[in-house]
C-alpha cells in the first residue's frame, strides 16, 4: 500500500462518529497509525516518514476547521478593506446629498467602514456648498469637525466622535460597528437639514 492510500485510510477512519464522541481519541489515533504503519513497512524506517506525512495533514485538516469556525462565529475578521476612498477630498468631488445617499446604502448593505467613510464625507461636502467649511488640502478628520463645530456647537461632541470613528475605518486595523457607523451617518443627515449658528460681527 503506497502513501497516498495510506492517509485516505486514515481520513476515512477519522471520518467515523465514534472518534468525536471519545474524548480520549486522539491519543488511541496516534497509536493506531504508529502501529498501523509499522505493519504496512514491515517496521522499516519508512513508518516514521508516512506518519509524519499523515500528521502533517491531520494538522492541516484541524487548522483549516478551525480557521471556518471562527470566521463563522466573527471572531475572526473577514477583509476589511474599504471599497470608497478615505480621502476627504476625494475626485471626482460628489454633492454632499450623493454621498449621503452612497453612506445610507453602505448602512443598509451592511459595510460600516464604508458608511463611516462616506458619512464623513458627505458632512464635509454639504458644509463646504453651504459656505461653512472651507476644506484645505491635508486637513484631517479631527481638523474638519473642529472646524465644523464652530458653525454647530451644540453636535461639536458627536463631530468629534464622527472624526474618530472615520479615522478608525480609514486607518486603523480595528473594525467599526454598525451603530458606530449609523451614528456618522445620521449627523451627516441631521447637519444637511440643521441650521448654523452663525455669530454675529461685533459693530466697530
Amino acid at each position: 500500500m503506497d502513501p497516498d492510500e495510506a492517509r485516505r485510510k486514515v481520513l476515512e477512519e477519522l471520518a467515523r462518529g465514534e472518534y468525536h464522541r471519545d474524548q480520549g481519541f486522539l491519543p488511541r489515533l496516534l497509536g493506531m497509525l504508529e502501529d498501523w504503519l509499522d505493519s504496512l513497512t514491515g517496521g522499516a524506517g519508512g513508518a516514521s516518514t508516512v506518519l509524519i506525512v499523515v500528521l502533517a495533514v491531520l494538522v492541516l485538516l484541524v487548522a483549516l476547521s478551525l480557521l471556518a469556525v471562527l470566521r463563522r462565529s466573527g471572531r475572526m475578521r473577514r477583509d476589511t478593506a474599504l471599497s470608497v476612498s478615505s480621502r476627504l477630498d476625494a475626485d471626482p468631488v460628489l454633492s454632499g446629498q450623493e454621498l449621503r445617499r452612497r453612506a445610507r446604502a453602505a448602512a443598509d448593505e451592511h459595510r460600516p467602514g464604508d458608511a463611516a467613510v462616506l458619512g464623513m464625507r458627505a458632512l464635509v461636502r454639504d458644509l463646504q456648498e453651504r459656505t461653512l467649511l472651507d476644506l484645505a488640502e491635508g486637513m484631517t478628520a479631527h481638523e474638519a469637525a473642529d472646524e465644523a463645530s464652530r458653525a454647530f456647537p451644540d453636535v461639536r461632541t458627536r463631530l468629534l466622535r464622527a472624526a474618530q470613528v472615520f479615522d478608525t475605518a480609514a486607518y486603523s486595523r480595528h473594525q467599526v460597528d454598525a451603530k458606530s457607523a449609523e451614528d456618522v451617518v445620521r449627523l451627516a443627515e441631521y447637519l444637511a437639514e440643521a441650521a448654523p449658528q452663525l455669530r454675529e460681527t461685533e459693530p466697530a
